[in-house]
């Protein structure tokens, strides 16, 4: 049997005993086994997505955005957040060469433990290893921050795209936690399948404590990159319990 297909499988067969809910401990560590089950999905990604020139692209804007971001910061300790960093080339890229450089501290969360290596890889020699920590967990569980705190700046580059549709809203929920009071996320979505899922994803920031801030298309109009500030109250991260679950073409 193919690794995703068992992967189906043993989820509606857990499903089906046990209904998810949202602080459903024994099928969350399930799902989070699953997926460490079938570490070649995601081995070599960057290395393989960041050839093509769209994602070069989207990168280029990431990064714009980031240095902009910080740009505005305040003066004093600048915090990062990176959720599905990947090998945090986003991150590394901006802040290298920034004259913020010293007041960041940055903390990088991804699963896929080859891309964890090379990104400590990149960071060493861009000269970041003391700034970055990259962490080697699952981004879409709360207990993961638990020993982070809010950010200044937070991350959410590449995501959407694996956050079931009836999932998104706690996505943004998480967000607001994850962000400090005057901090501001930054977002990325494809536009390959219409301009309605980048809009589908501006509403869910609509109305809520969130100003739009910037919003900007990658040249091959394959990608959204928007930038938005929270103006809302500071809250407690939650000490357990799902943001979402990843995946891998949740549309």
């Amino acid at each position: 049997m193919h690794v995703d297909e068992f992967l189906r499988n043993s989820q509606l067969a857990v499903s089906e005993k046990l209904p998810y809910v949202g602080k459903d401990r024994p099928l969350m560590k399930l799902r989070q086994l699953l997926r460490r089950l079938r570490p070649g999905v995601w081995s070599g990604w960057p290395e393989k997505a960041y050839q093509r020139e769209g994602y070069q692209q989207r990168l280029q804007a990431v990064e714009e955005h980031l240095s902009e971001c910080l740009d505005e910061a305040p003066a004093g300790p600048v915090r990062i957040l990176s959720m599905c960093a990947g090998d945090g080339r986003d991150v590394i890229g901006a802040v290298r060469s920034h004259r913020r450089r010293k007041d960041v501290a940055a903390w990088l969360v991804e699963l896929n433990s080859q891309s964890v290596e090379l990104g400590k890889g990149y960071s060493v020699n861009a000269g970041l290893d003391r700034t970055l920590k990259f962490i080697n967990a699952d981004a879409t569980i709360y207990s993961t921050y638990k020993n982070i705190g809010a950010a200044d700046i937070v991350l959410v580059c590449g995501v959407w795209g694996h956050v079931p549709a009836n999932e998104k809203s706690m996505l943004v929920r998480a967000i607001s936690t994850l962000c400090k009071p005057g901090g501001v996320v930054i977002w990325t979505r494809g536009t390959s399948k219409g301009i309605g899922r980048v809009r589908e994803i501006e509403a869910l920031f609509a109305g809520t404590w969130w100003d739009k801030g910037r919003v900007t298309y990658t040249a091959d109009a394959a990608w959204a990159i928007a930038t938005y500030r929270y103006r809302g109250p500071a809250h407690e991260l939650p000490a357990d319990g799902q943001i979402f679950n990843f995946q891998k073409n949740a549309g």
